[in-house]
């Protein structure tokens, strides 16, 4: 599934860039043109609120990343025009957001999709994508590459960071001693680790099933992550979980968010600002 929100300990180098530490789907109906990003408000990160009005409209599948100056941007899938691609908007509020026109030199494929973005402590961005041609649902071996930028804006692809049959939608995060890959792929998420960052192996399927995962966040010694329902095609709910290893999951009490009937919630990203927290996810109508 970020400052991001899950920034931490001291991070092993990229080869490119010394000495940086580092700071994401589900059902729906209609296509990332039908979808929307919302977002909701908590002050603990356990009771939630939903803002009013829509956040992106023609966007799907979220990542939250809070820059150094204390502003949110979410980089997203855009299907506002076609082919859908990756992009990125900017608030000051957390409300309002204004697309930057994001950009990844040397992409190998039509569709650069699903981006998860890291800011690192030394002020750079890492972007893992998923890489494909027209039909992202293509049958065979899928690529998540990996991009880095100065700005947050302006990319450069960097070559695959793993690859494997039917992936979609990465989530990178740092936790203690490597990186962490959670990729949906093959009807379950599947964990991949590396040491740098830049190529990672696979290590195991994710022992949640039916939840639907993003990047965790930091809370204390250990993460919190949150999931949705990816059983309920309809008023669905998200849940959060906790971890000490970053692979083994323990669920908290409660429920964080719940979908209005006829509507799904899916990949709810979750970062720390201005002294709260906040989600940003995205909406689809139920299937028919």
């Amino acid at each position: 599934m970020k400052i991001i929100a899950l920034l931490l300990v001291a991070l092993p180098l990229f080869a490119e860039q010394p000495g940086p530490r580092p700071k994401k789907g589900g059902g729906g109906d209609g296509g990332p043109r039908a979808h929307v990003v919302l977002s909701a408000s908590s002050k603990d990160g356990l009771a939630w609120t939903l803002d009013e009005g829509t956040r992106l409209e023609h966007a799907s599948v979220p990542c939250a990343v809070v820059t150094d100056d204390g502003k949110v941007r979410v980089y997203f899938v855009d299907a506002s025009e076609a082919p859908e691609s990756a992009n990125v908007a900017e608030s000051e509020d957390g409300i309002h957001f204004k697309k930057l026109g994001l950009e990844i030199k040397g992409v190998p494929a039509q569709k650069a999709l699903d981006p998860s973005a890291l800011l690192l402590d030394g002020g750079m961005y890492v972007l893992y994508y998923f890489s494909c041609e027209a039909n992202p649902d293509a049958a065979g071996s899928h690529e998540v590459r990996r991009a880095v930028s100065e700005d947050g804006v302006h990319f450069e692809d960097k070559g695959t960071a793993f690859s494997q049959e039917a992936l979609v939608d990465p989530d990178v995060f740092w936790w203690k001693d490597r990186w962490y890959m959670y990729v949906f792929g093959r009807g379950n998420t599947v964990i991949a680790t590396s040491k740098d960052g830049l190529e990672f192996t696979y290590m195991q399927d994710l022992d949640l099933k039916g939840w639907g995962t993003t990047a965790p966040i930091r809370v204390g010694d250990k993460l919190r992550l949150y999931a949705f329902d990816q059983r309920a095609h309809e008023a669905n709910e998200v849940h959060s979980f906790a971890s000490t290893d970053g692979v083994s999951w323990k669920e908290e009490p409660g429920v964080r968010l719940t979908a209005a009937k006829g509507e799904q919630y899916t990949d709810p990203q979750v970062v720390r600002w201005k002294g709260g927290y906040k989600m940003y996810f995205k909406r689809s109508a139920s299937p028919r």
